[in-house]
């Protein structure tokens, strides 16, 4: 190989050391495209009635977005979330669902770029509030059983990174957290589902110091197992049960 292209090569494929943690925004060149159709899945839910919830997955307005709404069916109610993902940045445009950081409301969120319309409605009544304004990034992230994480992957184990979440203040605020991920290690994996993946293992530290781990595949359903405040007391395990393509 020439020279130059040598070097061109070399320049192209130069990443941070493993211990140096790198910022990834939304529309990143390190996001690549996934497959995602469209599928069900079902996990395990400590508050649901039933003991799962279910996760309905599509594509949406050409491949651009990707839908995901929850059903958790509750003792005296069923309680349905929905957010958009834009397929090629991973930004959530939209989400709508319960929200608890500032109290029991459902709230209506609408992303573009850095801007934000936020509309908090008090689940026992009570007048809406509305927030608006701009967090500075090109926008926020979910990896709530979303694909997101997948889109970055693979990546070799130590690799440390970063992503930009929506934080919730007192009083009412909204701001930009970067939460931190590290990838620990490739894991054969063996769901109750039947379902079987060489997922990546991936730990996420919380804004609150607390610890998840996710297993992360680039195949649909893509997040296979979420362990959430590992050891903390908010300790939760959520497995595969079943899963569904719904593709043609």
């Amino acid at each position: 190989m020439p020279l130059l292209a040598t070097l061109a090569a070399l320049t192209l494929n130069t990443t941070a050391p493993a211990d140096e943690e790198v910022r990834i925004a939304p529309g990143d060149a390190r996001f690549r495209p996934l497959e995602i159709g469209a599928y069900v899945a079902q996990y395990t839910s400590a508050s649901s009635a039933t003991g799962a919830f279910s996760l309905f997955v599509h594509s949406v307005d050409d491949g651009a977005g990707i839908s995901l709404i929850d059903m958790i069916p509750m003792r005296d109610n069923v309680i349905v979330a929905q957010r958009r993902i834009d397929a090629r940045m991973h930004a959530v445009d939209f989400s709508a669902g319960p929200y608890f950081a500032w109290g029991a409301e459902y709230v209506v969120s609408q992303m573009d770029g850095a801007a934000f319309d936020w509309t908090r409605v008090p689940i026992g009544g009570g007048e809406a509030v509305r927030l608006t304004g701009e967090l500075g990034t090109t926008g926020i992230v979910s990896d709530m059983f979303s694909p997101t994480l997948a889109a970055l992957l693979p990546m070799p184990p130590q690799t440390r990174f970063a992503l930009p979440t929506a934080q919730p203040r007192p009083g009412g605020a909204l701001s930009v957290a970067w939460t931190s991920y590290l990838v620990l290690r490739k894991e054969r994996l063996d769901t109750p589902s039947g379902a079987e993946c060489d997922c990546w293992v991936i730990e996420k530290i919380n804004a609150d110091g607390g610890v998840t781990h996710l297993w992360v595949d680039r195949a649909a359903p893509f997040i296979f197992k979420r362990h959430r405040d590992v050891g903390g007391p908010r300790e939760l395990v959520s497995e595969l049960l079943n899963f569904e393509s719904m593709q043609r």
